[in-house]
C-alpha cells in the first residue's frame, strides 16, 4: 500500500535561482546582468531583435552565447563558428531556447522556431562550447535538424520530474496538439509526446504569436493567443510530458494578449495585454476552474498605454517586462503576492540608452524554481508553546486520499492528551500537498486531510469549536518539489496551538 508521511515543520525560505539565467540580451542591443548587488545594464550586445531571443550562461554565471534564432553570438559578441543561418526568426515570439544536454557539460541543444507558422517549424542544432578555445561552435552535422512543422511561435522548456532530463514543448498550427520533446543524455528524442487538448490554434498570423510558459516546477502550462485574446491554462505532467485540464480565459477586447509568466511558487499567473499596456494576474489556487477564471485582476498599466510585451522571471525572484520602444524594463517586485500587493513598477531598470522591444529571452523555466531552508521543532508529546508549529511523525494517508490510516492514531493521541490537559487551548490544522496533480484538486485534498485530522480529534472528545482547519494545496511548500524526498516533506499537515 502506498502512503505518505506527513510532517509538521517550521520553515524559512529563500530563492536560489540558477546562474544559467544571469545574462539577458534582448531588444535593440540591450542587455542586463543579474548580480548580488542588483541588475546592471550593458551596451555591448550584438543582438537586435523585435521579439524572439535566448541566452545561456554556465553554472557559475559566465556568459556562453546568445541568439535571435538565426545568428549565434559567443561571449565575445562575435558570430560563433557555424553560428549563422539558423532557421528561427527574430520576429518569432519565442524564436529559440538553449537546453543544457544532460550529463554532457558544455553541450547545448539550441531549439529554434519559425515565425508565423512558416515551413521551417521547430528545429534544433547542437552547440559545443568546448570548441574554438572555449568560445564554442555550432556542430555542423547537427545544424537545423528538423522536428515538426507547421507550429506556432510558442516554445517553453522545463525539467523532467527525474531532475535530469528536460522537456521542450511547442504547439502545432491549425491544431490543438501540444508536442513535448524529451532531451536526455542520449540526445533529443525525435518522436514527441502529443497531447490534443484545448483550443485549435488557427486564424490570422497574430494567433501564432504570444508566449507559452511552464511554471518553474513543471506542473502547469499557460499560453497566449494574441489575435483571439485568449489565455489558456493547463496541467502538465512533467513525468510523462502530457498536457491536460484546459482552462480558457477571454481577455478584454483589443488586449492583444502576449506575455505569460508564473510566479516563482507557481500559484499565480500573469499575462500582458500588449494592446492596452495592462498586466493581469490570475490566482491558480482559487479552488476551481470557474474561480480561477473569475480571479483575473488588473495589477498594473503603462502610463500612456505603451505596449507591454514579454513577462520573464529573473534570478532575483521578480518578473520583468519590456515597455515597447523605451529605454526601460518594468518589474513585478513580489510576484508571489495576491493582487496589487505584487507591486508592479514601471521604468524599474534603465537600459543605458538602449531600447527594449517586445521580447525577452526564453529560458528553461526550472532555472527559476524556489529552494528552501527549514528549521524543525518536534512535539515531545507533553508540552507545546502557543503559536508554534510542531513536527508530529507518522501521520499517514493513502495515495491521493484523505482518510487517515490507523497507524496515525498513536501520534494524534498525544495531541488529544495535550488538548484535554489544557482545555483553554484551541488548535489550527493546516493541510498541504506536493506539486503533483491539479492545483484545484490539491486544494480540496489538503482541506479534506485537515478535516480528517479534525474528525479524529472530535471522535476522541475534543470539542469541535476548539478546532479550525484550512487547506493550502501546493501553494506553501517547505522545500523544493524537484525530488521525491522534497515532495514527501511537502505532503504534510501543520498544527498550531492557539
Amino acid at each position: 500500500m502506498k502512503y505518505f508521511y506527513l510532517l509538521f515543520l517550521l520553515v524559512s525560505s529563500q530563492l536560489f535561482a540558477q546562474k544559467e539565467a544571469d545574462w539577458w540580451f534582448f531588444g535593440r542591443n540591450a542587455s542586463v546582468h543579474f548580480t548580488p548587488a542588483g541588475v546592471a545594464s550593458y551596451t555591448d550586445g550584438a543582438l537586435s531583435t523585435e521579439e524572439g531571443c535566448s541566452v545561456i550562461s554556465d553554472k557559475t554565471g559566465k556568459l556562453l552565447f546568445y541568439t535571435d534564432g538565426i545568428t549565434v553570438w559567443n561571449a565575445n559578441h562575435k558570430v560563433m563558428k557555424n553560428g549563422d543561418s539558423l532557421m528561427g526568426d527574430p520576429s518569432s515570439t519565442q524564436s529559440s531556447v538553449a537546453i543544457p544536454r544532460p550529463k554532457h557539460p558544455g553541450e547545448y541543444y539550441l531549439f529554434t522556431v519559425a515565425a508565423t507558422a512558416k515551413s521551417a517549424g521547430i528545429r534544433y542544432s547542437l552547440v559545443d562550447t568546448k570548441l574554438e578555445a572555449g568560445l564554442g561552435a555550432v556542430v555542423a552535422v547537427s545544424k537545423n535538424t528538423a522536428l515538426v512543422t507547421p507550429v506556432t511561435e510558442k516554445m517553453t522548456a522545463v525539467r523532467h520530474r527525474n531532475g535530469t532530463d528536460i522537456w521542450v514543448i511547442g504547439h502545432k498550427w491549425k491544431s490543438n496538439e501540444f508536442i513535448a520533446f524529451l532531451v536526455s543524455e542520449s540526445g533529443v528524442k525525435i518522436e514527441p509526446v502529443v497531447s490534443a487538448v484545448g483550443k485549435i490554434h488557427e486564424g490570422g498570423d497574430l494567433n501564432t504569436q504570444g508566449y507559452m510558459k511552464s511554471n518553474p516546477d513543471g506542473t502547469n502550462l499557460a499560453l497566449a493567443l494574441e489575435e483571439s485574446g485568449d489565455v489558456e491554462i493547463f496541467d502538465f505532467d512533467n513525468a510523462t510530458g502530457k498536457v491536460s485540464k484546459p482552462i480558457s480565459v477571454v481577455m478584454p477586447e483589443g488586449s492583444y494578449v502576449y506575455g505569460i509568466e508564473f510566479s516563482p511558487n507557481g500559484s499565480l499567473l500573469y499575462a500582458s495585454a500588449a494592446g492596452n499596456g495592462d498586466i493581469f494576474q490570475f490566482n491558480l489556487q482559487a479552488g476551481s476552474d470557474t474561480k480561477i477564471q473569475a480571479s483575473k485582476v488588473l495589477v498594473g498599466s503603462s502610463p500612456n498605454k505603451e505596449w507591454i510585451g514579454a513577462l520573464q522571471l529573473g534570478n532575483d525572484g521578480a518578473i520583468y517586462f519590456p515597455i515597447y520602444n523605451t529605454s526601460f524594463l518594468g518589474k513585478i517586485e513580489t510576484p508571489n503576492a495576491l493582487g496589487k500587493a505584487c507591486n508592479v513598477k514601471m521604468n524599474a531598470v534603465a537600459l543605458a540608452g538602449k531600447q527594449s522591444s517586445l521580447g525577452l529571452p526564453t529560458f528553461t523555466q526550472s532555472f527559476f524554481e524556489e529552494s528552501f531552508s527549514k528549521s524543525v521543532t518536534y512535539f515531545d508529546g507533553v508540552k507545546a508553546t502557543k503559536g508554534e508549529k510542531l513536527v508530529i511523525k507518522n501521520i499517514q494517508f493513502d495515495f491521493a486520499k484523505s482518510s487517515l490510516q490507523a497507524t496515525s492514531y498513536v501520534e494524534l493521541k498525544k495531541v488529544v492528551d495535550l488538548l484535554k490537559k489544557n482545555p483553554n487551548y484551541r488548535i489550527a490544522i493546516y493541510g498541504h500537498t506536493d506539486n503533483i496533480g491539479n492545483k484545484s484538486a490539491n486544494l480540496v485534498l489538503s482541506n479534506n486531510r485537515a478535516l480528517s485530522v479534525k474528525n479524529y480529534l472530535v471522535s476522541q472528545g475534543i470539542a469541535e469549536n476548539r478546532i479550525e482547519i484550512s487547506g493550502f494545496g501546493s501553494s506553501e511548500p517547505i522545500t523544493s518539489n524537484s525530488t521525491d524526498a522534497g515532495r514527501a516533506k511537502n505532503r504534510r499537515v501543520e498544527f498550531v496551538l492557539l
